[in-house]
């Protein structure tokens, strides 16, 4: 199994980290099982490919085992729009940055990418938000 990397700077360090782009819930926990093996400082996970992405229950649960897969290595939660490249869209801006919320409220990784072309009152809002829960943001 190969996976897509990515180049992200973390605290001024540029890491490489695998990207889980898993569609089911088997995919999904497969690729984390195989990306465990080889030992990263973090994973990203994609999650407009995940199929159920938008029904909160499933992306919860979902989460809570990928999280017991990766054990200590960090999850970087990505939800990209179609409009910058993601291979699932929302229905509107607000179901986006409601989502955003949630990974956040949820404190479903360690860290989440934040897309900047949204409302700006609220990204800044969410960045707030992340820190005050101590979640790291990667801004795209």
């Amino acid at each position: 199994m190969s996976f897509d990397r990515r180049k992200v700077e973390i605290n001024k360090q540029m890491i490489l980290m695998p990207i889980n782009t898993g569609v089911s819930e088997k995919d999904i926990l497969k690729q984390a099982e195989e990306i465990k093996k080889l030992q990263p400082e973090m994973m990203e996970w994609r999650i407009d490919y995940f199929k159920d992405v938008v029904l909160m229950n499933r992306l919860l649960e979902v989460a809570g085992k990928v999280k017991n897969v990766m054990g200590t290595i960090p999850i970087l939660i990505t939800f990209r729009s179609q409009k910058f490249g993601g291979k699932t869209e929302l229905d509107s801006e607000d179901a986006y940055l409601n989502l955003v919320k949630i990974i956040i409220d949820f404190k479903l990784g360690y860290a989440v990418d934040i897309e900047q072309g949204h409302v700006s009152d609220r990204v800044k809002g969410l960045i707030k938000d992340a820190k005050s829960k101590e979640v790291q943001v990667v801004l795209f």
